[in-house]
């Protein structure tokens, strides 16, 4: 999935440079806020002083997309799954 900041960068969430044991880590309510960013960090290729130095509604942006691909993780590649198999049968 990919965010467009304010500044017009584009972040790409890649939930495929995460383990299972760090997005499960993510879920602990424990987990101090500097090692949750340090995980959403390595998804979107930025530092965790990168993301603290965001404007409030760029983080937000990102923590929400970042969620969202976690709830379901298979969804863009299904759509691009799908869309192919669209453009083969037409």
């Amino acid at each position: 999935m990919k965010v467009i900041l304010k500044d017009k960068r584009e972040v790409v969430i890649d939930l495929y440079a995460l383990t299972l044991g760090e997005v499960r880590s993510l879920l602990e309510t424990k987990k101090k806020e500097h090692d949750g960013d340090a995980i959403l960090g390595k998804a979107v290729g930025m530092t965790d002083k990168e993301l603290a130095s965001l404007p409030f509604p760029d983080y937000r942006k990102i923590t929400r997309a970042f969620w969202e691909c976690v709830r379901d993780p298979l969804k863009d590649e299904d759509d691009i799954k799908n869309s192919q198999s669209e453009s083969i049968s037409t």
